[in-house]
């Protein structure tokens, strides 16, 4: 049994003593930890005391986090984020293990960061253990304002500010919404151009366009000044509050401008990794061509495939193929996989079976080594990182043996198993005789990620790294240079750079969308879902009466059986599917989308027999419309219809179908035939017994 640095362990016999693994000190075997419930300066333990209370069950692990704390960058205020980066700034100057978790030489940390940044000794003293009892991440410093009560916007009812000292025919007046819809248009289509005119022009246009009228007798535009028109420095101020300078830049000077000479530098290529915790990750195209998972004869193309591989033991952290295009989504799931628990991914995900042992790494990097493709250099994908509190290291452009274990990984994958596989790409292709690969394909994505795995686990568990340079304490502790003991060596004699995951913390890194809450359910990608607290709050019956509403919901595209509603900074709820759409469980968003797309395709092709189904229907219809008519007429004459005696006519009609029902049933069905003749000349005395009776009825009139 293993410690790690955020590990909670809750206490048998006191439900209040939940504590932090905040550092553990393999090579003495010290373990430092805090009450999170009793925030204090962190105390020590042996290692070996804790492991035999984990043994005997008077101390168990604790999965979720009650602390934890997952807010998104934008939802942020600037006061907010402010404190943050202060706090952050002291912890990350002054936290320097082991000094830190020893009195004395803390006492000299603190004092020596207050008097550098200015800052209250008992400011640091809280910072503290604020970072310690939340987690030890960067958003775990953010001030609680979220808990303060709300205040509503105040509206004044004349223009706020300095009054102008000169008087002006120009009428001024405070930004409301639709003076903000103007500024963002006329930003956008007048300043974030490739011309990269000044911020002046762009107030000028605005002006023209929005806040001018035309004077026939001069035959051009001049200010409306009846009407308050915004002043320069209500447009400068705006601009400043919404866009900040990289989006300035990168949308003015073009994406290879910004990247070359403004963003920001966010780590060395040069880094040598000291211990396990250095993840390199990266994304190719397979190659192999696969088919759909269901239908088989249609080949759906390469699938895309991110590798993450620990630098130091070599090991294969993850693997993640998909058949979406590289992007931001596929890889926040490639961190997902990463970070998982790989016996649970591999049961719920794939349908197998392995033990804790064959894969057991499912934790958090301090370091994520990558190139420069644009998913992983995006800001929302630096916000993830930044929360988690991984460092992003990206390697100079073209440089792809930075990150050689990443990239010799994926050829050592695709050339060991594409001799076993139909559908592998052959160079021979587009030669004269040559087989076309793709028709071979067989497949599908399910079962090649079952094949990318088994791979792994071989060569995590039985490759043996002949020129791996093992270390003298590797050599006197008879470590194999095998990938996973290599892993489990630096783990236990580790300095504290792996950190432990909590499923929270996993779901804030799943992507994010919007579900709309209707009266059937909540809606997310062509399924309808439902919650308890849905349930409870009537949503879906306030949906049907006041119509539909929008939220943001996190959801895993390798299993739509649920989504997640994030309920507060802290808190996550469990979506399921409704019943009717039970038989998406487990089902991959590739799946549901491709049997989306077939669903609609067979409703259009069925159009063409539907509405000649409308039209031979339309037409019997009328031909008995018209053959009613006609025997109207002849019935009628020249008489009109009796709408006195309509319930005495119901009586006798209901009357004449009783007995023809009941002549029907005396009559043998042998006989029916024999007297179909008599049968006409009945119907044709009937008929004139009633001509006749009508003359008479006619005369009598007259």
């Amino acid at each position: 049994m293993q410690l790690v640095v955020n590990d909670l362990l809750l206490s048998k016999h006191d439900s209040s003593k939940l504590e932090r693994v905040v550092w553990v000190d393999n090579q003495n075997q010290w373990c430092y930890l805090v009450n999170i419930n009793k925030p204090s300066f962190p105390y020590c333990l042996e290692v070996n005391d804790i492991i035999h209370q984990l043994e005997i069950k008077e101390v168990e692990k604790v999965e979720e986090d009650p602390l934890s704390i997952s807010v998104q960058e934008d939802e942020l205020t600037d006061a907010e984020r402010k404190k943050r980066d202060q706090a952050w700034e002291i912890i990350q100057d002054m936290h320097l293990a082991p000094d830190i978790f020893l009195s004395k030489q803390r006492w000299k940390l603190i004092k020596f960061s207050s008097g550098k940044f200015s800052v209250s000794e008992k400011t640091i003293y809280n910072y503290l253990i604020k970072f310690w009892v939340r987690g030890m991440v960067k958003n775990s410093l953010l001030p609680d304002y979220y808990l303060s009560g709300k205040t509503e916007k105040r509206e004044y009812a004349r223009k706020t500010g300095r009054p102008s000292i000169y008087s002006s025919s120009i009428k001024r007046a405070n930004v409301d919404n639709e003076w903000k819809r103007i500024f963002r248009a006329s930003l956008e289509k007048y300043y974030f151009i490739r011309s990269k005119p000044s911020l002046k022009y762009a107030y000028q246009q605005m002006l023209k366009d929005y806040f001018s009228i035309k004077k026939e007798e001069l035959g051009y535009k001049v200010l409306d000044v009846d009407n308050p028109i915004p002043s320069y420095d209500q447009f400068y101020y705006w601009y400043r509050k919404w866009y900040k300078p990289d989006y300035s830049i990168h949308k003015r000077e073009g994406r290879r401008e910004y990247l070359q000479n403004h963003r920001a530098i966010t780590g060395s290529a040069t880094e040598d990794s000291m211990g396990i915790g250095v993840f390199a990750i990266d994304g190719t195209v397979g190659d192999i061509y696969l088919v759909s998972s269901l239908d088989r004869n249609k080949v759906i193309g390469r699938p895309l495939i991110y590798l993450t591989v620990d630098i130091f033991s070599r090991a294969i952290v993850s693997v993640y193929a998909t058949i979406e295009n590289m992007s931001g989504d596929s890889l926040r799931l490639a961190l997902v996989n990463a970070f998982s628990n790989k016996k649970e991914h591999c049961n719920t995900k794939l349908g197998m079976e392995i033990s804790d042992q064959a894969w057991p790494i499912h934790y958090i990097p301090h370091t994520l080594l990558a190139d420069r493709g644009s998913e992983l250099i995006s800001d929302d994908l630096t916000q993830i990182v930044d929360n988690l509190h991984i460092k992003i290291q990206n390697v100079a452009p073209y440089r792809p043996e930075l990150k050689g274990v990443c990239e010799q990984y994926f050829n050592i994958l695709q050339n060991h198993i594409g001799s076993f596989l139909p559908g592998t790409v052959q160079k021979d292709f587009n030669k004269r005789g040559g087989q076309d690969y793709r028709k071979l394909a067989v497949l599908n994505l399910h079962e090649y990620s079952r094949i990318l795995v088994r791979c792994i686990l071989y060569y995590n568990n039985e490759h043996y790294l002949s020129d791996y340079p093992l270390s003298q304490n590797m050599i006197e502790e008879k470590v194999p240079p095998i990938p996973i003991e290599i892993f489990k060596w630096g783990l236990r004699r580790g300095n504290g750079k792996l950190r432990a995951t909590t499923s929270d913390l996993i779901r804030s890194v799943y992507p994010t969308g919007k579900a709309s809450v209707t009266s059937k359910g909540i809606l997310m990608n062509g399924l309808y879902y439902t919650s308890k607290t849905a349930l409870k709050e009537g949503w879906f019956s306030t949906a049907r009466q006041r119509g539909n509403w929008k939220i943001d919901a996190h959801y895993d595209p390798q299993d739509m059986s649920q989504v997640y509603l994030r309920r507060d900074r802290k808190n996550y709820e469990i979506c399921t599917l409704v019943d009717q759409y039970k038989m998406y469980q487990s089902a991959r968003m590739e799946e549901v989308t491709d049997l989306n797309r077939s669903k609609r395709q067979q409703e259009v092709d069925f159009q063409e027999r539907e509405m000649n189904g409308q039209i031979k229907l339309a037409q019997e219809i009328e031909d008995i419309v018209n053959n009613a008519k006609e025997e109207a007429k002849m019935d009628l004459g020249e008489g009109t219809k009796n709408i006195k005696d309509i319930r005495q006519n119901r009586k006798e009609e209901q009357e004449l179908i009783r007995q023809k029902k009941t002549s029907n049933k005396q009559v043998p069905s042998k006989d029916i035939e024999s007297n179909t003749n008599s049968a006409s000349k009945k119907i044709k005395n009937i008929d004139l017994f009633r001509q006749k009776q009508e003359e008479g009825l006619n005369h009598e009139s007259r």
